[in-house]
């Protein structure tokens, strides 16, 4: 049986490197690099999510502990940020107890599903197919592969950042979480551009050299 507390913090660690602290500046969203070395006073504001059409604050809240909503203008201390991510972690975690199975799962597993209510909410994993799945008898990499492909649009539109997310919690899910393969997914958009401008240097230097050698 998952170990509820220990389940927590580790979708809490899990989120937090997906969510990533926001946001240094009150008039855009600018993340901090190094967290562990912010003050626990760090003012942290509210920014807004272009793809959730939302304003956040923090680890990606977007509402405080009164039930308010986050809105242009607020601003938290990082201590504040870490204890509202916790609160609404814990949250999540009491929203899906009736119907996710945490009886008969893991650590690793039932935080992945945390993780999931923390990102999309309680009501869209409900929705989804995974407690049917985590319910039918079938292997855990089935169930695996049911979370990659959960709750991957926003707006009704498919976004790669959700799918890669779900991509890691499924390893998560599967005790093959790799820290090396997860920065990877969460930064696959600036590490293929940062690829393709590589070889477009190198292919441009390499066209001066051999016009230069032909020339000779």
């Amino acid at each position: 049986m998952a170990d509820i507390k220990n389940s927590i913090q580790i979708a809490l660690a899990f989120a937090k490197k997906w969510e990533r602290l926001s946001s240094s500046s009150p008039a855009s969203n600018v993340i901090f690099s190094n967290t562990d070395s912010l003050s626990p006073n760090q003012k942290v504001y509210a920014y807004y999510d272009s793809i959730g059409k939302v304003w956040t604050i923090g680890w990606g809240n977007t509402y405080y502990k009164n039930g308010s909503n986050v809105k242009s203008g607020d601003s938290i201390t990082k201590a504040e940020a870490d204890d509202l991510a916790l609160w609404a972690m814990s949250g999540k975690e009491v929203a899906i107890r009736s119907f996710i199975p945490y009886q008969f799962l893991t650590d690793n597993e039932y935080a992945s599903l945390i993780s999931i209510a923390y990102n999309a909410g309680e009501g869209n994993l409900k929705a989804s197919r995974i407690p049917s799945a985590l319910n039918s008898g079938i292997t855990k990499q089935e169930v695996a592969n049911v979370i990659q492909d959960s709750i991957v649009t926003a707006k009704g539109v498919f976004n790669q950042g959700l799918k890669n997310r779900r991509i890691d919690e499924s390893k998560l899910f599967l005790g093959e979480y790799n820290a090396v393969y997860s920065y990877y997914l969460r930064n696959e958009k600036t590490i293929n551009y940062t690829v393709v401008g590589l070889v477009l240097i190198v292919m441009t230097l390499g066209s001066i050299w051999y016009y230069h050698k032909i020339k000779k």
